[in-house]
């Protein structure tokens, strides 16, 4: 008897923690949510100076050129040179982002985005795939790392017939 009621309150003490955790966790995803929405807002500006307060100072990231950036100071710099280049300030969309959270304090984001580029009378922008590392620090949230990935077509693999 004694056993049966020590697992029925390990089960209810289980259960108790669980629902707390999750409970938690939709606080938390709504609060990365509502984050990543000010991000991509400043992102919409067109200002650099709106961005990158959201990113730490040694922030990294991957543009879908391939290089890797490091630090505010790159940010800026790569930012600046490729807004000199377009035709017109770019224009994006994104999907719902997909939130996982690796700790309670690191969050991995992803999500589909559509740039709307033109570069020398070229539309240079399209789909991509972009994943973005989360860091709370002190309570805020900020951005540790970002990389944006082309969605390139590519043909159907052939289908085998029978």
């Amino acid at each position: 008897m004694k056993n049966i009621l020590f697992n029925l309150l390990l089960c209810c003490a289980f259960a108790l923690s669980t629902q707390i955790a999750n409970a938690q966790t939709v606080t938390d995803e709504a609060a990365v949510k509502s984050f990543w929405k000010e991000v991509w807002q400043a992102y919409e500006t067109g200002d650099i100076n709106k961005v990158l307060p959201y990113y730490t100072d040694q922030a990294q990231e991957i543009g879908p050129d391939g290089r890797m950036l490091t630090g505010k100071a790159q940010l800026r710099e790569n930012w600046e040179g490729f807004m000199k280049m377009l035709d017109a300030k770019p224009a994006f969309t994104s999907s719902e982002p997909n939130i996982r959270f690796i700790t309670p304090d690191v969050v991995l984001i992803t999500s589909d985005t559509q740039a709307d580029i033109k570069m020398g009378g070229q539309q240079v922008g399209g789909k991509t795939k972009d994943s973005v590392l989360l860091h709370k620090i002190k309570g805020r949230w900020y951005v540790e790392f970002d990389s944006m990935t082309p969605v390139m077509e590519m043909p159907a693999p052939p289908t085998s017939s029978n």
